[in-house]
């Protein structure tokens, strides 16, 4: 993605980081959990897409796990609002429509959940102004299109549509713009805005890991590659950035179909970085420091467990 684009996934990131980290700040306000959520879901779309970009729609390795269950949960906020609606109006043909439940979703066949999923975006497309005061906006319709289509481009289907490189390009930056427009000022900074006298503090951090920060010339990055001991590539490996000596992550990447990695938008400050990938021995890297500017590079052989 661009520089522009980068920035401002970062500060999306940054934000969802800050909200889970001080999670007791909000447990007041019941809507706050689902709609960070949201934006934790979006991340994963955010992330699948720019690979995407950076690769190729034939041959590329997405997370296909993951998107499954990003496209369910997205799948389920749809599906419960619009079932919500259509119980308002007693539109039976509606609620069977869109009654599907997590288990119901849960236990279908791996190509065929993603036409359940699809089905219940055609119901709330079709009814979205009536459903949006039930609890799905359009932006979460927006959502769940993408997550099916990177679904079934994961799943590499021939049958179904996949998302092209040029696509994908033009769903990111509705992505980016419908996660900071309808989830972060429409819904995050208004709950927290409802804290500012009663949690100063919480407030105030808040909007300063919302600002969106020129990462050009501030941050730095890390690239490389993960080859197993006969010097093959390892696909899918995950490459986990943490403060150092702090839990939760920071940065995250994986290795695309040459076991390339490249995280970029990465702070200056001293990192651990952890490896892990299936089939392997994990390995780590303690106290690597990254400067503003600085690009890092690092090759690492993993051993079979």
């Amino acid at each position: 993605m661009d520089n522009k684009s980068a920035n401002r996934v970062n500060m999306i990131r940054t934000t969802k980081t800050f909200c889970q980290n001080n999670t007791a700040a909000t447990a007041g306000i019941t809507a706050f959990a689902g709609e960070l959520t949201k934006v934790k879901n979006n991340l994963v779309l955010i992330d699948s897409l720019d690979i995407l970009i950076l690769g190729t729609s034939t041959g590329v390795t997405l997370d296909t796990n993951l998107l499954r269950k990003t496209m369910t949960d997205i799948a389920l906020v749809c599906a419960n609002a619009t079932f919500a609606y259509a119980a308002s109006v007693n539109n039976n043909t509606l609620k069977a429509l869109v009654d599907f439940p997590e288990y119901k979703l849960n236990i279908q066949k791996k190509d065929e959940v993603d036409d359940t999923c699809e089905g219940i975006h055609n119901a709330i497309n079709a009814n979205q102004i009536a459903v949006t005061p039930f609890g799905a906006t359009p932006a979460d319709a927006a959502s769940l299109l993408t997550s099916i289509g990177l679904y079934r481009t994961a799943m590499q289907n021939p049958r179904q549509t996949i998302i092209t490189k040029s696509n994908a390009i033009l769903q990111l930056e509705q992505t980016i713009s419908n996660t900071i427009k309808s989830l972060l000022k429409d819904q995050l900074d208004r709950m927290v805005n409802t804290l500012k006298l009663s949690n100063f503090n919480f407030w105030d951090l808040y909007y300063k890991a919302r600002d969106i920060i020129d990462l050009g010339s501030t941050t730095g990055k890390l690239r490389g590659t993960i080859v197993d001991n006969n010097g093959n590539p390892i696909v899918g490996a995950a490459i986990s950035i943490h403060i150092t000596s702090q839990a939760v992550e920071a940065y995250h990447g994986t290795t695309d179909a040459d076991g390339k990695f490249n995280i970029s938008g990465i702070l200056p400050n001293d990192y651990d970085i952890f490896i892990t990938a299936t089939g392997f021995q994990p390995q780590s890297e303690i106290n690597v420091h990254l400067s503003a500017g600085q690009e890092v590079n690092r090759d690492y052989i993993m051993l079979p467990v």
